[in-house]
């Protein structure tokens, strides 16, 4: 391809991932420039767009198996003074909730609660599936038919995620045949979530989710 060529897809995949609010996959790329492209020309224009941004306000970043156009990291702190409303703050009993699914998915409500040696509030999942963190895989074939719990493509883009290979390794979880017991045998004695005052949260929650609303004011 002449560099006249290849010039100008950088400038078209520049303006694709200016304009999208998502992330773009080769395949999507390569259905929106409509031609035939070889696979390899079109990350090599993105790797001459990556070069460029380098040392830019902005960059190109590979996330949920596609590239997008964030801030840099380094003005986060800049950029979050564009908005005055604070991103909601995340429970410690949210992102235990949340860390669980991402691990074990997919995995029922009674699992979770297993895990955690708590109930799980109905808000708790509410308000995970209204950011796109998770969402509903299906039903387990047990009595019952229980929810089944994964992670949506939302997850990945917040968390500057490939896939879910690159989440960083866990601590090893209890085997699938302590769960189903726990789960047995703490059906009906399950403790209530303690209430949260979201107005109010423990300092140790407010250190944890104030790392994830940085990361929000980059996109």
């Amino acid at each position: 391809m002449s560099a006249d060529v290849m010039n100008s897809l950088d400038c078209r995949i520049e303006a694709l991932l200016l304009a999208s609010d998502e992330p773009l996959s080769l395949v999507k790329l390569r259905n929106l420039l409509g031609e035939d492209l070889a696979s390899s020309d079109i990350r090599a224009a993105i790797n001459n767009l990556e070069a460029h941004y380098q040392t830019r306000g902005i960059r190109i970043t590979s996330v949920a198996s596609g590239w997008q156009l964030r801030t840099a990291p380094e003005h986060a702190e800049l950029v979050q003074q564009l908005w005055q409303a604070r991103p909601p703050r995340l429970s410690r009993a949210a992102l235990e909730t949340l860390a669980i699914i991402a691990y074990r998915q997919p995995t029922t409500r009674g699992e979770i609660e297993a895990l955690r040696g708590l109930k799980v509030s109905s808000n708790i999942i509410a308000s995970l599936q209204e950011r796109g963190w998770i969402k509903v895989l299906g039903r387990k074939e047990v009595p019952g038919r229980p929810h089944l719990y994964g992670t949506g493509k939302q997850f990945l883009i917040d968390f500057e995620l490939n896939s879910l290979t690159d989440l960083p390794d866990s601590a090893q979880l209890m085997d699938e045949e302590e769960i189903q017991q726990i789960v047995a045998d703490n059906q009906d004695g399950m403790k209530e979530e303690p209430p949260v005052d979201e107005d109010n949260e423990q300092e140790d929650d407010s250190e944890q989710s104030e790392a994830y609303e940085e990361q929000q004011s980059t996109e």
